[in-house]
């Protein structure tokens, strides 16, 4: 069974060049492929005027030293560089672990909230249920004897009613029966007081001898025996009706 890699190995292996030790190899594959070929070709003896031009030929210039220390400087910010990246999609990844997990605790509240809620309202309906059953007879008890108290004080009240419409009828009947009275008897009592002040006036005009005397005096006297005559009528009036009020 071979070592399970992490997923930081497989990111570093895809973003990083070849390794040296993959170079090693592709050296050593480069030298075995040229001393084959150098085997199978047969060796020719060449001139000497052939050496010659090879030996004058100029040699080859050596491979520029610069680059393997621009690779050495180049490696440790290819290193940081894979390094931000991994922190970067570790906590990329972290924060999405931390959204999942609090999504779902989030769904698992809801659930459990609304599951606690319908139980609450199964649990309300339950019991007002079971007050209304309780109480619905006595409603039923109470409304009965409403209805009899009502209907006993509706009796009682139209009863009463029409005793005092009775006793209010006979009272009018009976106020009006002694305004008719009393106006009848002031109407004769009246007519009586202006008899009686005619038969005084003509019973004084007999005892002063028939004559008017056109002197100042006889005329203030009679006009002072009328007034006091008058006066004398209201008063009895006054009195009749006072006493008709009383009976």
């Amino acid at each position: 069974m071979g070592k399970k890699r992490d997923w930081f190995w497989f990111v570093k292996k895809a973003l990083t060049p070849e390794s040296k030790k993959d170079q090693k190899e592709s050296s050593k594959s480069k030298k075995k492929w040229q001393s084959k070929t150098k085997d199978s070709e047969p060796a020719v003896p060449l001139p000497q005027e052939t050496e010659t031009e090879t030996k004058t030929e100029e040699p080859e210039p050596p491979p520029p030293e610069d680059a393997k220390p621009a690779e050495a400087e180049n490696e440790p910010k290819r290193h940081t560089h894979f390094i931000a990246l991994a922190t970067a999609m570790a906590a990329a990844a972290a924060v999405a672990a931390s959204k999942a997990t609090a999504e779902a605790v989030r769904v698992a509240s809801l659930q459990r909230i609304s599951s606690e809620r319908t139980a609450a309202t199964k649990i309300q309906t339950a019991f007002r249920g079971y007050l209304a059953r309780r109480a619905l007879p006595e409603l039923r008890r109470s409304e009965r004897l409403k209805s009899m108290i009502e209907g006993q004080s509706v009796k009682e009240q139209a009863k009463s009613a029409l005793r005092c419409m009775q006793t209010m009828g006979g009272v009018q009947s009976r106020i009006r029966g002694m305004r008719l009275r009393m106006l009848e008897e002031n109407q004769i009592l009246h007519h009586y007081l202006q008899q009686k002040r005619h038969k005084e006036l003509d019973k004084f005009n007999a005892s002063m001898g028939g004559e008017w005397h056109d002197g100042r005096k006889s005329k203030e006297q009679s006009e002072a025996i009328k007034q006091y005559k008058q006066e004398a009528a209201m008063r009895r009036e006054r009195a009749l009706a006072y006493a008709f009020t009383r009976q």
